[in-house]
């Protein structure tokens, strides 16, 4: 006998909470419809659900968005960068065995090779009509970032993806579901790797809006775009053969959310921003005049060369912050309205003939008006901007740079120099400084991100009881 199951899934929402309301409306209504018809259904999200650059989810550590979440009736959710790049690995578990709904994740692990904290490496799900759906997940593992940062453990993702699929089918899987948060380009190249193991694939990471689903190599593959805009839906008819169902037709759609509401949903959203205005009205220091954007941008320098006890600090400019700060007192909010991005504090190793090239690149328009769109900028797009250096000293007249001096000291071109700086400038691909070309490494702040440093050096003024006065 023939049997249908409609699959619902989302991903990137990215927090955007003017749209899970409007979002879960709809999936919840599309659910009752279901129920009502007496069709079978799954519920899953291809991750970035959370995103800690967004105030509430900031200031509730996650928790209100775990709540929306188990509201709405998932199944299942992979785990996206967000879940992952921007919390402590301590509030990642946390998170993990918190949440109602189930994290599934293949192909990272614990140092010791154990799941992290609550998430699965598979999930067996049997819906109303007796269909078994086996899932899994797995994430973009950004080469060997979650390593250095989390000390966790990269799988090799096709093995990890078989390995999965082998367990399923011996559970008994009907279905193979995999939720993927690797980006579509890259789940085009997996569907040719996994036919005849994969029937769909649920996309995420890149953004892409599939209004259809595409057939690759016999594995169908959906995606729902970004930010709560759309729900996909995705019929599939399965012919039952000698106890084994396979695919014999499907239909796939994307639904454009229209302005909705859901009454457990926005009490959630309420109490979570009642939270959020509290966490965010802390005073950290008081200036009588107001703070250039230059002048902020300098004051993030010194504070990564402080956190590292660097000999320099050196901080780019839109990237880490957008506009300068009006005087009188200035809240947690009035930061992280400003400092979007998300990157790590890093402490690498220069030399100083690469720093006399920075600083001479930093005069560069063609390089400060790159815009840049990598991993934890917010918003994608902005300028780098130009360079702010703290520690170094130098003159510059007519286009010619002389007389630097690191520390009051003449700079050394031979000599390596530590660095305290963000994330960005180890990458050249992502700054558009090619002088930062075969810097080296030393630590990855693996608590903070950039905004919190400056945070905590600006709190450094308002203990000291010393008001900003340019």
């Amino acid at each position: 006998m023939n049997k249908t199951i409609t699959i619902l899934h989302t991903n990137d929402l990215h927090g955007n909470y003017d749209f899970v309301v409007r979002q879960a409306a709809y999936i919840k209504k599309r659910v009752r419809e279901l129920k009502a018809q007496g069709e079978s259904y799954l519920l899953v999200d291809g991750g970035d659900h959370l995103d800690m650059s967004i105030n509430e989810c900031l200031a509730t550590d996650g928790h209100m968005h775990l709540e929306m979440l188990g509201d709405v009736g998932y199944h299942a959710m992979s785990v996206g960068n967000n879940e992952l790049l921007r919390s402590t690995p301590a509030l990642i578990r946390k998170h993990s065995r918190e949440s109602g709904v189930p994290w599934l994740l293949s192909n990272l692990v614990e140092g010791d090779g154990t799941p992290i904290g609550g998430m699965k490496e598979t999930l067996l799900v049997t819906v109303d009509n007796g269909v078994k759906v086996g899932l899994f997940g797995a994430t973009d593992q950004f080469e060997n970032l979650y390593e250095n940062k989390h000390g966790f453990r990269n799988r090799e993702t096709l093995t990890a993806i078989k390995k999965a699929v082998v367990e399923l089918k011996e559970q008994g899987a009907d279905v193979i579901v995999f939720l993927s948060h690797l980006g579509y380009d890259a789940d085009v190249e997996m569907a040719k790797e996994v036919s005849g193991l994969v029937d769909v694939i649920v996309g995420a990471h890149s953004h892409t809006v599939l209004q259809s689903p595409v057939m690759e190599s016999g594995v169908l593959i959906v995606q729902a775009g970004s930010h709560g805009q759309y729900v996909g839906e995705l019929k599939l008819d399965l012919l039952n053969e000698n106890g084994l169902h396979k695919i014999e037709s499907y239909e796939g759609k994307l639904v454009e959310i229209t302005p909705e509401s859901d009454a457990s949903m926005e009490a959630i959203l309420e109490k979570g921003r009642e939270e959020t205005n509290e966490f965010l009205s802390e005073v950290l220091f008081t200036t009588r005049e107001d703070l250039t954007h230059a002048y902020i941008i300098q004051l993030m320098a010194d504070s990564v060369r402080d956190y590292w006890k660097s000999e320099i600090g050196i901080m780019y400019g839109g990237a880490a912050v957008d506009q300068g700060l009006e005087s009188g007192d200035v809240t947690k909010g009035d930061v992280y309205n400003r400092c979007k991005s998300m990157h790590s504090p890093v402490l690498m190793e220069l030399k100083g003939e690469q720093i006399v090239r920075l600083i001479e690149d930093s005069f560069n328009g063609e390089i400060t008006s790159k815009q840049v769109y990598g991993n934890g900028f917010r918003p994608h797009g902005i300028p780098i901007g130009a360079l702010a250096f703290s520690g170094i000293t130098w003159s510059h007249h007519d286009g010619v740079l002389s007389d630097v001096k690191v520390n009051g000291e003449n700079l050394v071109e031979e000599k390596v120099y530590r660095v305290g700086t963000g994330s960005p400038l180890l990458y050249e691909e992502v700054c558009g400084y090619s002088s930062v070309k075969g810097n080296q490494l030393i630590e990855v702040g693996k608590t903070e991100m950039v905004k919190d440093v400056f945070m905590n050096y600006l709190r450094a003024y308002r203990k000291n009881s010393v008001m900003l006065n340019l």
